[in-house]
């Protein structure tokens, strides 16, 4: 199987602590002393284990000895790595979530996260993972003041107030490696805003204080009481989780998000027999990992999940992905929702564009199956792509088996896009698709519904 990450990517490279790796048999993080002493000793902790039987930490198996040479962990990868501008809110916010009653557990046993941002957390299904024990340090506890508070307010709580306040995307994080400052969007907020919480204490208050801070330097004062200075700092994560959720809106209704209950060119039986269809032929197959492009809601990735396969559900509308990952939630579904367009995936970027994978190189040789259902017709009309482009593309994400949905240029859908290009568009037929797709596929299995519409199984040309 080819790796998660292509093989240029970089190690990682920013913490003075230590760097990571990632192989095909997991990833390895390098220790440098003093450092690597006191994650040893973290591990070693009942809480440690407690973290990770809980599947809220990374696991980390000590593969070489710290006395003599670096210390190397090794931690097992997460099926399929994804990023924060590819997360719905509601992901946002359980990462969020995750991050502060992580440190909160960490701070009752005197330990502390030393850095707070959305990168640290990997998604393993709809489950929010802590990956970065290298953010795990010992705490002053003398010390009442969390030194990652303003990390976490630039990385998580500002953009999410952007996002709801502003209408800024969240996916605007792809280049934002440090968030937003609190000057970059109080001008932007009106009056009423500025006044409110969490706008109040984390824009507001530190743009109007900003040029007096500029011109002080840092200092964090100790206090005696160590009782009391572990309850100010619990405090501080309590009030930020509250901040968190206050500012995370709930999913709205999209032209999407309710597609799979208001769809009327589907009748009931079509409905029957295309869900029929789809699960027969996973019964078939037998897939361990999906792709599900143009998912919505994740009806059709359910299914896949209940078959027993690892599924990456990606769809173009953010609200019907955040309607999927919210109904995910406390669910042991197998399910990572990902705001992605095939069109226009996630590229690299960072240090050389080799630090963050592009979508399609972590999708390479990943799937055994990928699901288009009602999907095509928008990549080749909405976004112009080529039938013969499309049908290369899904030969490269999935390495046996493709469920394709095909929609005759009939269906009111499929008019809808035309917009008039009806002379454009006229060499979209079923016979071209055929034609196309049989470069890569064959047809194992065919169905057509009484709107038209037909399913396709089919398999992976052994010479593709």
């Amino acid at each position: 199987m080819t790796e998660l990450l292509p093989p240029s990517a970089l190690p990682t490279f920013r913490d003075p602590a230590g760097s990571l790796e990632v192989r095909a048999d997991g990833a390895y993080r390098s220790l440098r002393a003093p450092f690597d002493a006191e994650i040893l000793e973290f591990l070693a902790t009942p809480l440690a284990s407690e973290l990770v039987s809980q599947g809220r930490l990374v696991a980390s198996e000590v593969v070489s000895p710290a006395s003599g040479e670096t210390l190397v962990l090794r931690h097992p990868r997460v099926s399929f790595q994804s990023y924060p501008w590819e997360w719905s809110p509601a992901m946002w916010l359980a990462a969020a979530e995750l991050t502060l009653t992580l440190c909160s557990d960490l701070v009752e046993q005197g330990w502390q996260l030393k850095d707070a941002t959305p990168l640290n957390v990997l998604f393993q299904g709809g489950r929010p993972v802590f990956v970065d024990v290298l953010s795990i340090e010992r705490r002053d506890l003398h010390q009442p003041i969390w030194l990652a508070y303003g990390q976490f307010v630039r990385t998580f709580l500002l953009p999410m107030l952007a996002y709801s306040r502003l209408g800024w995307p969240l996916q605007l994080s792809l280049t934002r490696r440090d968030g937003y400052e609190p000057e970059e969007i109080y001008p932007k907020l009106s009056w009423s805003s500025r006044v409110q919480q969490p706008a109040l204490s984390s824009v507001t208050l530190p743009s109007l204080l900003s040029k007096r801070a500029k011109t002080r330097s840092v200092t964090t004062r100790a206090i005696k009481d160590t009782d009391l200075a572990k309850h100010i700092l619990l405090k501080t994560l309590k009030s930020l989780l509250s901040q968190m959720r206050k500012v995370t809106p709930a999913h709205s209704a999209s032209t999407w998000s309710d597609y799979a209950e208001t769809a009327t060119h589907y009748s009931d039986e079509d409905h029957t027999r295309k869900r029929k269809f789809v699960m027969e032929t996973l019964g078939k197959a037998r897939p361990s990992k999906v792709l599900d492009v143009g998912c919505n809601t994740g009806v059709y990735s359910n299914l896949a999940a209940d078959a027993g396969a690892e599924v990456v559900s990606i769809d173009t509308d953010l609200q019907a992905v955040d309607r999927l990952s919210t109904n995910l939630k406390g669910k042991e579904k197998n399910i990572l929702p990902l705001f992605v367009d095939l069109a226009y995936p996630s590229p690299a970027t960072g240090w050389e564009n080799r630090e963050s994978a592009s979508f399609l190189s972590r999708c390479a040789s990943h799937f055994d199956m990928v699901m288009m259902l009602a999907v095509l017709h928008h990549l080749l009309l909405r976004n112009q792509i080529p039938m013969d482009r499309i049908a290369a593309l899904c030969s490269g994400l999935t390495t046996r088996d493709l469920i394709v949905e095909w929609v005759p240029s009939t269906d009111p859908k499929f008019q809808e896009l035309l917009r008039g290009r009806e002379a454009l568009y006229e060499h979209i037929t079923e016979a071209a698709f055929r034609e196309a797709f049989g470069a890569y596929f064959t047809i194992s299995d065919e169905l057509t519904l009484e709107n038209g519409r037909t399913m396709f199984y089919l398999q992976k040309r052994l010479d593709a």
